[in-house]
């Protein structure tokens, strides 16, 4: 526990920098305290998020759940004089009377619950404290509060209290855990809560809700794309909806919403949002509803969620209309032929015929800004590729190729194979199984605003990838039973096996496979089936094929890609030396602090891309950069030289290769502040790929183990929160 001083300390620091009552995320507030000194290590914690937590006098922190597996947090300060009470529940009985004070000693309530609750139901978290407390002691003394035995249940004017066995009551102290269950789901367009206009639109289809930023027409168009991939009148999650209008082109961006739910809400006159709540999580439901006069006249037999046709602005021709930049065209060979390099005829052929026939057919789809067409080439490892153009700012050329390649989104997307290969549950109790299971170690960056267990979530996604692609995961004979070895071992050093029973063929979740429990061979259960099915067992994955992928070899000549790295990575360097590099130059600089001061990912992206722009054409400031570069190299090539554990193997999931990182100390020579991902060549020499984060450098890394290395350790790395899943 902080002390007064303490707390005050922290207090006058983040209010130095953020107003009061406004909702700041997390990883903004982070990223302050630790630019200032404040490290949550500094007061006895392992996370900043649980520094944070531990100041309810004047600090309010809730996620809140986006439809995908990383929730938004966000902080909100409070005005407070030390010594006064902050007005939220802090574990002691001031402020509150005997009632609460019983409620609190025997039930742990996370701050998500109560967040969660207060957002449904429109209170503040002060009134909720107070409406589950007396709520819990009104029910314990009149006899309403069922037993179930493992659990006690008791209603609230807004929800069902639910009370589960604390797990962590050995540590915590009290025997209970809070969650709570909304009532059922509201039903029909008139249980929305909108206004009047907004209900009337329902019942006069294709009429716009009073207030709503969305065109007829623009509403028309994401009503069709939504028929198009997703059934009518059936309760879809939020994030199946969210997906579908992504990758059709309907961004929240494209119409100026910050978030997805802002968007739906004003489609009431064809959507349905119900609020639903299991085990304390808020879950939104979305129905869609027919709407008549804008359906097709005859719905299409199938349509792919992205292939909704839309009225093109393109050249009916490539040639002479659109810039095909030699960097672009050189990706899409590399992955074409394994050779970096421009394409020959034959290829750009296939590339021109391919936007001919798409032109022809309309079969484009918007990504964002994109127009997406598909390509009638496959990549060396077969995977479906496709390229996509966007507007120029040039006067003579309207439109430039700025991706031609796999598609990730629609290919076996490495990261997502663990995921359609078995229906596993909540990311959070999965990950969590694991880890008490497995050798204690760090799986989350020091500050981390991404969810818990974020290392290893990473880990056991790719490492399930590579598994695929060395065919190690079993089967039973009888298909009723699957298996395959996660790389981890127990604290006695058994391997863990992740297991998985086969699902209905109507089952609910569209995969073959239910995840089923960790174990270890012969163990208790499951561990014993495992033994009983699979002779050998399932084995570890594999990387290692020749000496080379373990040990750099100094002889060899080191090339680098220094436009890719210092261009095209720029977001990947630390600021700082940014910043120094670009000393003298106004432009760059206030580039740089709007990139630092912004708390929108959108936007910084948008200002990399400018100082990127503006370092390519200023020769001085790009000669700077790839100095300071050949010298940190260097530098590493030393460190190689003195200890050949410094050169660190990692696995690149999206290649299938194996690679080797060195550390780069961009700003002092006695830290590392990215890494050089260097790869051995057919011809002998090693070129320098590409650059990484060090949280990045780590995730690739641990797939192989572990790595012990004083450049590279996880508890001495700090996340900023943005990280690049490529």
């Amino acid at each position: 526990m902080m002390d007064l001083n303490e707390k005050s300390y922290i207090y006058q620091l983040l209010t130095q920098r953020f107003p009061t009552e406004t909702e700041i995320p997390l990883s903004s507030i982070s990223l302050w305290m630790t630019k200032n000194g404040a490290y949550s290590r500094n007061y006895g914690y392992i996370k900043m998020k649980s520094l944070l937590l531990d100041l309810p006098e004047f600090l309010t922190f809730y996620e809140i759940p986006n439809g995908t597996i990383n929730p938004e947090q966000y902080v909100v300060l409070h005005h407070w004089q030390p010594g006064s009470d902050g007005g939220s529940y802090d574990g002691s009985d001031e402020g509150y009377d005997e009632a609460d004070a019983s409620f609190y000693s025997l039930v742990n309530v996370p701050s998500k619950s109560t967040a969660a609750y207060a957002a449904l139901f429109n209170m503040t978290l002060e009134d909720v404290y107070d409406e589950i407390a007396q709520a819990f002691e009104e029910a314990r003394a009149s006899g309403a509060l069922e037993d179930g035995g493992s659990c006690l249940r008791y209603t609230t004017p807004h929800a069902t209290v639910i009370l589960t066995e604390n797990r962590y009551q050995e540590m915590d102290g009290r025997p209970w855990h809070f969650s709570f269950e909304s009532p059922l789901p509201r039903t029909g367009p008139a249980a929305s809560p909108a206004a009047p206009a907004m209900q009337a639109a329902h019942a006069a289809p294709g009429g716009i809700p009073a207030a709503s930023p969305l065109s007829e027409q623009d509403r028309r168009e994401i009503y069709l794309a939504l028929c198009a991939a997703l059934p009518l009148e059936e309760k879809l999650h939020m994030a199946r909806v969210s997906l579908v209008l992504n990758e059709s082109g309907h961004t929240k961006e494209r119409y100026g919403f910050q978030k997805m739910k802002e968007l739906l809400r004003c489609l009431t006159d064809f959507l349905t949002l119900d609020d639903a709540v299991m085990g304390g999580v808020p879950q939104t439901l979305i129905t869609i509803h027919a709407v008549p006069a804008w359906s097709y006249p005859h719905r299409p037999a199938a349509i792919h969620a992205n292939a909704a046709k839309i009225s093109l602005p393109l050249p009916l021709e490539m040639d002479g209309t659109i810039l095909l930049p030699p960097k672009t065209l050189a990706k899409l060979n590399l992955e074409v032929t394994g050779a970096e390099e421009q394409p020959s005829g034959e290829l750009l052929g296939d590339l021109r015929e391919s936007y001919r026939k798409a032109r022809q057919s309309g079969d484009f789809r918007r990504r964002g800004d994109a127009y997406v067409f598909s390509l009638n080439i496959t990549a060396l490892n077969g995977a479906p590729m496709v390229a996509s153009l966007k507007e120029t700012n040039a006067a003579n050329v309207r439109w430039y190729l700025n991706f031609a390649g796999a598609d990730r989104r629609e290919a076996n997307i490495p990261g997502k194979m663990l995921e359609r290969f078995a229906f596993l549950g909540s990311w959070p109790s999965f990950l969590e199984e694991l880890a008490k299971k497995a050798l204690p170690e760090p799986w989350d960056f020091e500050g981390s605003t991404q969810k818990e267990y974020f290392i290893l979530q990473k880990y056991i996604q790719y490492t399930f990838y590579r598994l695929q692609l060395e065919d190690k995961i079993c089967i039973s004979e009888h298909k009723s039973f699957a298996a395959f070895n996660t790389g981890l071992v127990s604290p006695y050093y058994d391997d863990i096996y992740a297991c998985f029973e086969a699902q209905d063929d109507d089952g609910e979740y569209q995969t073959q496979w239910r995840f089923l429990e960790f174990c270890t061979a012969a163990g208790r259960g499951t561990g014993k089936k495992l033994v009983e099915y699979f002779n050998p067992l399932p084995q570890p994955a594999s990387y290692f094929e020749r000496r080379g992928d373990l040990l750099f070899d100094l002889e060899k000549e080191l090339h680098t890609d220094y436009e890719h790295i210092l261009l095209d990575n720029i977001s990947r360097l630390p600021l700082d030396f940014i910043r120094e590099e670009c000393r003298g130059a106004e432009e760059a600089q206030e580039l740089i602090d709007e990139i630092e001061d912004g708390q929108d990912w959108a936007a910084r992206k948008r200002f990399y891309r400018q100082l990127s722009d503006l370092i390519a054409s200023t020769p001085r400031l790009f000669n700077r950069m790839r100095n300071r570069l050949e010298d940190a190299i260097e530098l590493a090539r030393k460190q190689v030289r003195w200890n050949f554990k410094t050169a660190i193997p990692c696995y690149f999931p999206t290649r299938n290769v194996m690679s080797l990182m060195l550390p780069l100390a961009l700003q002092n020579d006695n830290r590392a502040d990215a890494a050089l991902v260097v790869e051995l060549t057919s011809s002998g020499n090693y070129q320098g790929q590409t650059i990484l984060t060090l949280q990045q450098a780590y995730l690739d890394g641990r797939l192989l183990c572990r790595p012990n290395s004083e450049w590279l350790d996880s508890e001495t790395i700090y996340s900023d929160g943005d990280y690049d899943d490529d």
